[in-house]
């Protein structure tokens, strides 16, 4: 059965001015004032004051005087939403195809501030086990998935993340962590062995859109088994995955 989830403490006005933008709909896309008041079971001065807040937040803008509309902001809310459920609708199949197809774990990982984190995973081997597992935050600067998206955010960038981490690694790390960013950029992939998980051997392409990195995919497996041409055979498929989905994602981004 369903969790039922209780009511969040001492955010009723945060509730209330949700509740005026989730008025809005197919059926209602412009609203007047009385409108808003009347399908929040507000007064119409408080309406007044969850919308001028929404426009303040460029959610809501006046329509015709009258009447109020979505702002291109929620538009574009809705169209990263729906790029998002793309994504995954397109990434499931392809993780589970290449864990079927290399025999070891596939996954997807994407970056999340100064983290990253595992969005999608098939496991082939359920022995092995990976820190990497879904929701689970992770830094940026070990591991061959992580590495791809830090590649994709440019040099500079990954400076200054390493700048900020609370918990900086020994200079010469940071250093051979930069060198090797443009190096994966260039060759289109990242490996790793032991940097997150000991004795596992990864191997991640970037997913972009837009010629943006937007996720990595990845494979990863337990080193003893994975020899040299084991590791080009998954290579190949990991690149051609990655390079299959963003262009999934381009024809509909275009």
């Amino acid at each position: 059965m369903a969790e039922v989830r209780g009511r969040t403490p001492g955010v009723d006005s945060a509730r209330r001015a949700l509740k005026v933008l989730l008025l809005f709909s197919g059926q209602s896309p412009r609203l007047t004032m009385e409108e808003i008041a009347r399908g929040v079971g507000i007064s119409t001065p408080s309406a007044y004051r969850f919308v001028s807040l929404l426009r303040e937040l460029d959610l809501v803008e006046e329509d015709d005087g009258s009447t109020y509309v979505l702002s291109p902001r929620v538009l574009a809310l809705a169209e990263n939403a729906e790029r998002t459920m793309r994504m995954s609708h397109l990434l499931r199949p392809l993780v589970e195809r290449l864990s079927s197809v290399t025999g070891e774990t596939a996954l997807v990982i994407r970056r999340v501030g100064d983290f990253a984190t595992c969005t999608e995973i098939s496991q082939a081997d359920r022995s092995i086990r990976l820190s990497f597992q879904p929701g689970q935050i992770m830094s940026l600067h070990q591991g061959a998935g992580p590495k791809a998206l830090l590649a994709g955010m440019g040099k500079e960038w990954a400076a200054r993340y390493f700048d900020r981490l609370k918990s900086k690694p020994p200079q010469y790390d940071r250093d051979a962590v930069l060198a090797e960013l443009p190096v994966i950029t260039s060759q289109g992939w990242s490996q790793s062995s032991a940097e997150v998980d000991e004795d596992v051997w990864a191997v991640a392409a970037p997913i972009t859109v837009a010629n943006k990195v937007v996720a990595a995919l990845s494979v990863a497996g337990p080193h003893y088994r994975i020899d040299e041409k084991r590791a080009s055979m998954i290579r190949e498929e990991v690149i051609s995955g990655a390079s299959e989905v963003s262009r999934s994602l381009n024809t509909w981004h275009d």
